[in-house]
Parts: structure tokens; C-alpha cells; sequence
């Protein structure tokens, strides 16, 4: 891939947000490009001069066939190995950072794989194209990897013989070709447009609730017969690979139970409430308590909005996503880890707010799958750069039940959010599922606490002191009182904060132009996206989904290899 596969989860201030301090001055730059510190080497230093400025900002509007023609007028270019392990020499940069001389382009980040880099620039972002023994106007069906069959003509095939420009496959020794034609063993898929990327989906209560029934004890519970018809037989595939591992076997969920988009992708949802709370709460003229409930309103408000069925496919490192609020506020998510598998981000509104964190998942199941816990760890750091203030919180865990079945499948939340604003001596603590007999009910207190020197947040420990603490404690000065309801309103001290019916979330819109790492060049996911809203009849849609089951299966052995070389790095440069 080309991104950044950087190994450590850091930061919390400025400084380190950024990987090179002349990186900041990027937002100087037209189209303020400018990027968190994962997201790094600056677009790969505008990803190898291959795209000019031109391609980039017009690179989802461009025929396919076009934009290859305009990448091989670009010059070739030759890289010096010896300088992609290089971190500090920052004599290649000009005063915005860009790159001096456009025809070296100097890697600056770290344990990338040398194999993998030098196969990258020595065949170019682009490969040379096969000559398919395949005429590509027939329009007869030709036959794929397990007796897949689709017409060369069709609209969303980007070619039978060679990959797309963006696709993660370049630089890779994995056996996609096939030797007796010359074709890809798999069509390769045109872009989604922005456009479609980019519609608004319906965030309304009904919109959201759509295929679901509130059930008191289980929680949001799927109606939705298509989605249940996904499901079907989950248990028995499971078991059915799980047989398989010791034959060298892996397991691979089907990808009929997952929908086109990436988890760094629908984790921003929990942020659709940021302009909302955060713009109010960097007033100055607001005392601390004031500011503090905004920010847990904040935090509370979007946490409705990703509970959804469907799963996501998991990122690949140094997988990206980049958004936009309705008014100019940027988002970036960079997949960093794989095992745990976390990402971080970073939000900025204007100097007037910053988010920026990671979440860590980590996956527990019982009762043979049927009860599955999604936790997140992690914080998140709001930060009010003009008065010098950060809250940091963390937030509940996901409890899936009869999660390998069709029927009753449901989910809720559980467990606590903890919020610290360490400057002012004040903590909240939120308990989810507090009523059994209901499962949306939520109570809390926010009560002054001294921290001691040094304090650092850490996931677990906050998750025993909230599971400890004891509601109406005499030992803390309790300043509010928190209840309500985390699919309809948040109450403190009796003033109605979020209501459902009355505060609408903001929609973050993936942007225009994206990093070639972005997700949405995936060909499974691309190819599921046909399945899911391009198909004429029920048998296309079933033809797409099987390309895309296909490439899923080709991606994740993608993921295996490239793990291996990390791992082999890393034994050799002694890294722990």
C-alpha cells in the first residue's frame, strides 16, 4: 500500500501531531492538505510526483483510460534506497515542505519494508500493462477465479488485464495474473464517483431505526429480512472453516454480511455532533462546568449513530479515510496497528476545537459466538487550543447478542464513558444498561476529583474506578446529576442537552480528492458497492458480490503477506 505503516500509537499535543515540523506549514497550501502524523511523508511526497497537481485535484473525474495516458507522460523516476530510511533531513524541503527537487522524491517515514518499496518505484505507481491473448470488444462472458463469469464491456470494469491506478495490489509479488492469458485472475473495478461516495445517507430517527424494533432486554433488534437472509447459516460456515485451520486454512467471514465501508470510515459517526457542542463550548465566557457539559453531550450525542448491523471491512495498515464537516471542519483516520487492531484520528475546526486519539478494538465472544463484546479502547482528547483546555473521554463497549443467528439478532451498549478534565478537577462517569429492565437507560454524576501529579489516562484503569464508584458517593462534592436515554435525550440537572427529535447530526462527507490509500479503492468494497446499488436484477447482484467475495479473499492473504514482511523487518532491525 502506499501509505505510512507506522507501528506506535502516540500523542497528544501539537508537536507530535505532525511528523516533520515544516509538515505544519502545509496548510498553507491550496487545498489545505496538510495531515496528522500517521497520515504521513506528505501524500507520500504528493505520492511520488507520478500525479501532477492537476491529476490530484481531478483524479475521481478522470476517465480511467485518460488518467493512465497522463501518468505515463509523467517522467520516470528513480529512488535512491539509502534515503527511505532517512527521518531527518529535512534539506529536501522547501519553507511549505514541498520537495525541492520534483524528480527525488525522499521518503521520510519508517519500517516500511525495503523489498516492498524498491518493487514499488523500480516498476513505478503504475505497472507496464499485459497484453491480454483476450479480445477485450468481444462480447462474450469470460471466465474469472472460480467460474465467475462477466462480460468484458461491462460499464464497471476498469479492465480484464491490468489493475487500477490506486489499487493496493502494485509492488507485491502475490499471484494476481493469470499465466495462460495474461488477465487478471479477477476484473478490476472503475472508481466510485464522488458524487455517489458522497450522498447524504438519511440520518433522521426513522431513517436510522429503519429494519429494527426496541426491545426492552435485547436491545435494537434486526426486523429487516434482507439483512437477517445475510446471516443465514453464519454458524454452521463458521464451524465449517474453523475445521479447516489446521490444514492451512483461514477464516474468512462472507462479505454478504458486510456493507461498502470501511470501519475507520464509520467510526467518525460517533463525531457528527462536533459542530453542534464544541463550537458553543470554546465561548470564552463559559465557566468550566458549563464547558464540561457540552463536551459529555458532545461525546454522548453520536453514539446512536454507528449502531448498526452490517459490518464493516476491517482497514488494512496504512488504510485512510478523510472527511469534511458541512462547514469546512477536516477529519483524517489512518488504520496504524493491525494487532490491536487501531487507528487514529485528528479533527480541526478553525483553531476553535481539535479531536485527535485512537481506538484500539479488541473482539471477545461467548457462548460459542452467539454473545460477541466490541471494546474500545482508547481516548479521545478534546482539545480548546484558544483557552488552553483539553477533556479527554472514553466510551462504552458494543454487546452483540445471537451474533451467529438470523433471529433475535440485536445490539446494545454497555459498560461506562469516562470523562477527565484534569486542569479544572473534574470527572464524569456514565453507566450504560443502569436500568436491566431497560436497555437504553443511562445514569451518571460529575463530581470534582483531584488527580494526582503525572496523571496519564489509561482505558482499564478508568474502567475499574467507574465500575467501583458508587453513585451519590459522600466522599466526592457531586456537582450534576446525569440521566436519560442513549436513543432519545441526555438530561443534567434536569436541562434537556441532546434530543433526538430536535438536534439533527451533520453528515461527514468523504472528501473529493482522497489519498490513494483511501478505502474507497478497494476493489472488494468497490465491487460490493456495485452489488449494492448498481445492480439491475437480483442475478448482477449476486454476480458483484461474488467478485467481490473474491477479492476480499485475495485481500486479506494480501494483508498475511505483507504482515510477514513487517514481522521479518522488524526481527532483523530488532524492533519489539
Amino acid at each position: 500500500m502506499m501509505s505510512l505503516m507506522n507501528l506506535k500509537i502516540p500523542i497528544t499535543n501539537e508537536n507530535e501531531v505532525f511528523s516533520n515540523k515544516k509538515i505544519k506549514n502545509l496548510k498553507k497550501l491550496k487545498g489545505d492538505i496538510y495531515q496528522p502524523k500517521e497520515i504521513d511523508s506528505v501524500y507520500l511526497k504528493k505520492i511520488t510526483t507520478h500525479l501532477s497537481e492537476k491529476n490530484m485535484k481531478n483524479m475521481n473525474e478522470l476517465e480511467f483510460k485518460n488518467f493512465e495516458e497522463n501518468l505515463e507522460k509523467e517522467k520516470k523516476i528513480k529512488i535512491n534506497l539509502n534515503e527511505i530510511e532517512s527521518d531527518d533531513d529535512d534539506d529536501d524541503y522547501n519553507s511549505l515542505g514541498e520537495i525541492k527537487d520534483k524528480n527525488l522524491p525522499i521518503l521520510k517515514t519508517r519500517k516500511l519494508s525495503i523489498e516492498f518499496l524498491s518493487k514499488l518505484y523500480n516498476e513505478g505507481i503504475v505497472t507496464k500493462s499485459r497484453k491480454s491473448t483476450i479480445d477485450t470488444n468481444d462480447t462474450n462472458k469470460i471466465e474469472f477465479k472460480n467460474g465467475i463469469k462477466i462480460s468484458s464491456t461491462n460499464s464497471y470494469i476498469y479492465s480484464i488485464s491490468k489493475l487500477h491506478p490506486f489499487s493496493f495490489f502494485y509492488g507485491t509479488k502475490m499471484i494476481i495474473y493469470n499465466e495462460k492469458n495474461n488477465n487478471l485472475i479477477l476484473p478490476s473495478p472503475r472508481f466510485i464517483s464522488s458524487e455517489n461516495l458522497r450522498k447524504e445517507p438519511d440520518y433522521s430517527k426513522e431513517g436510522l431505526y429503519k429494519g429494527i424494533k426496541l426491545d426492552d432486554k435485547l436491545g435494537l433488534v434486526v426486523t429487516d429480512k434482507n439483512i437477517l437472509a445475510k446471516y443465514s447459516g453464519l454458524l454452521k460456515d463458521m464451524i465449517w472453516q474453523i475445521l479447516k485451520v489446521p490444514f492451512g486454512h483461514h477464516i474468512s467471514l462472507k462479505i454478504k454480511m458486510f456493507e461498502p465501508k470501511t470501519l475507520i470510515e464509520r467510526v467518525t459517526n460517533i463525531f457528527s455532533y462536533a459542530n453542534k457542542y464544541l463550537i458553543p463550548a470554546s465561548n470564552k465566557n463559559l465557566n468550566n462546568i458549563e464547558r464540561f457539559n457540552l463536551v459529555l453531550t458532545f461525546a454522548f450525542s453520536g453514539l446512536y449513530i454507528p449502531a448498526q448491523q452490517l459490518k464493516p471491512f476491517n482497514p488494512f495498515l496504512g488504510e485512510t479515510f478523510q472527511g469534511e464537516f458541512p462547514n469546512g471542519g477536516k477529519i483524517y483516520v489512518e488504520q496504524v496497528t493491525h494487532s490491536p487492531l487501531a487507528m487514529r484520528f485528528y479533527i480541526i475546526y478553525n483553531n476553535i476545537y481539535k479531536i485527535h486519539g485512537y481506538f484500539a478494538f479488541s473482539v471477545v465472544s461467548e457462548n460459542f459466538g452467539n454473545t460477541v463484546y466490541v471494546v474500545q479502547k482508547g481516548p479521545v482528547h478534546v482539545e480548546f487550543p484558544l483557552i488552553n483546555q483539553i477533556i479527554t473521554y472514553s466510551i462504552p463497549k458494543v454487546k452483540f447478542l445471537n451474533a451467529a443467528s438470523d433471529k433475535n439478532r440485536s445490539n446494545l451498549l454497555e459498560g461506562y464513558m469516562n470523562l477527565i478534565d484534569v486542569k479544572n478537577k473534574l470527572r464524569g462517569i456514565v453507566k450504560f444498561f443502569e436500568n436491566k429492565k431497560k436497555f437504553d437507560i443511562i445514569y451518571g454524576e460529575i463530581f470534582e476529583f483531584n488527580y494526582p501529579k503525572n496523571f496519564k489516562f489509561e482505558h482499564d484503569k478508568e474502567w475499574e474506578f467507574a465500575k467501583k464508584y458508587k453513585f451519590n458517593n459522600k466522599h466526592y462534592n457531586i456537582i450534576s446529576k446525569i440521566k436519560g436515554s442513549w436513543l432519545n435525550k441526555l438530561i443534567i440537572n434536569d436541562n434537556i442537552m441532546w434530543d433526538i427529535d430536535k438536534q439533527n447530526p451533520e453528515y461527514i462527507k468523504p472528501v473529493k480528492n482522497s489519498l490513494p490509500s483511501d478505502g474507497r479503492y478497494r476493489e472488494d468494497l468497490i465491487w460490493l458497492y456495485r452489488s449494492f446499488y448498481c445492480a439491475k436484477d437480483e442475478n448482477e447482484r449476486i454476480l458483484y458480490q461474488d467478485i467481490a467475495q473474491e477479492w476480499k479473499v485475495i485481500m486479506e492473504k494480501f494483508n498475511r503477506e505483507e504482515r510477514k514482511i513487517r514481522n521479518n523487518m522488524k526481527k532483523k532491525m530488532k524492533v519489539k
